[in-house]
């Protein structure tokens, strides 16, 4: 009898098992923003302006210049691109500084443009500028701050008078990251924070710290709120995962992997790791695009990175990728 039982109980475990796989499979197929691809093999913006991550984009259609992207360089300073035309390489841009000052920090983690002011995050500080951005090297000013310490690497979103913040929360062992991204809100993006939920996104929700996660972006595509955000868990370097919610004072619920480096093939720009996405709408295209830090470090293929303080074989480039939706019509 005691045989029978056990018997039972492992066909119960089994079928729970492939049930809660089978789900995961459905979601993935079922949602379309998981879907992501390189709109070239080689798809990185530039590969001889040394150590480029962090980067920030911005999408304003009225401009003259639509399109500008701040890639975070060294603490001295960043570079600043624009084009007319939206392209994943920057062949088909304007570098309008590589000596951008927005502060002394070597990473920037999001910005936005509230009211024909920008707002850009990074260690606590939230720095202000209104505008040209061709203008305003030098003249960015510290105007707020935020509390780095419970929500850091932060992903900002602005929606109907209110700020939503989401950023590492606790401690994550095996690298830079938190056990889950905190939420919190402000009606000015300059201070008086409130915490929402600490485990906004919760990639243990079992506990522990498997998984670490940060650096979020979000969208709101056709009435569901998208986050985009790093994971790594101890010897899996980063990759960027999809996860979807109709509130953003909801929790998220995870969907899968959207953009995995290539770890299999030796000759790419992002065969270690893939991490720091920024999201966009470009409407020309009709698609959202995703600029994203790579790093390879095989030291193939290559590059002149002296004076980055990357290894002798390590590359970090930004690589440009497109949904593989397009969308016309409403966008939220």
């Amino acid at each position: 009898m005691k045989m029978n039982t056990l018997w039972y109980e492992c066909l119960f475990v089994l079928g729970s098992l492939q049930i809660a796989t089978h789900a995961s499979e459905l979601i993935q197929r079922k949602d379309p923003w998981l879907g992501w691809h390189r709109p070239v093999d080689a798809n990185v913006f530039v590969t001889t302006k040394g150590n480029n991550h962090d980067s920030l984009l911005f999408v304003e259609s009225e401009l003259e210049y639509p399109y500008h992207l701040i890639i975070s360089h060294t603490p001295q300073y960043a570079h600043l691109w624009r084009a007319k035309k939206f392209s994943w390489t920057s062949k088909d841009w304007e570098l309008v500084s590589d000596q951008y000052k927005i502060g002394n920090f070597y990473e920037y983690d999001d910005g936005v443009k509230v009211d024909g002011t920008y707002y850009v995050y990074e260690g606590g500080k939230v720095f202000t500028y209104s505008g040209p951005l061709e203008d305003s090297s030098g003249k960015w000013k510290v105007s707020g701050t935020f509390p780095h310490k419970q929500c850091d690497d932060i992903g900002i979103y602005y929606e109907n008078g209110l700020f939503h913040m989401f950023g590492e929360h606790g401690n994550f062992p095996h690298g830079p990251d938190g056990t889950s991204l905190a939420h919190f809100t402000s009606e000015t993006g300059l201070g008086n924070w409130k915490l929402v939920n600490p485990k906004a996104v919760d990639p243990n929700p079992d506990g522990g710290d498997t998984y670490g996660v940060g650096d979020a972006t979000l969208a709101k595509i056709q009435g569901t709120y998208y986050l985009f955000c790093d994971r790594e868990s101890k010897g899996n370097p980063y990759k960027v995962t999809a996860w979807r919610s109709k509130s953003l004072n909801e929790p998220f619920e995870y969907l899968g992997k959207a953009i995995t480096p290539r770890s299999n093939e030796v000759d790419d720009w992002d065969n270690y790791r893939i991490q720091d996405a920024d999201i966009a709408f470009v409407p020309e295209l009709n698609r959202y695009v995703m600029t994203c830090n790579m790093m390879d470090t095989d030291g193939n293929p290559g590059g002149n990175f002296s004076g980055s303080g990357l290894g002798k074989k390590s590359t970090r480039v930004i690589g440009v990728f497109y949904s593989n939706r397009t969308l016309k019509g409403k966008r939220k």
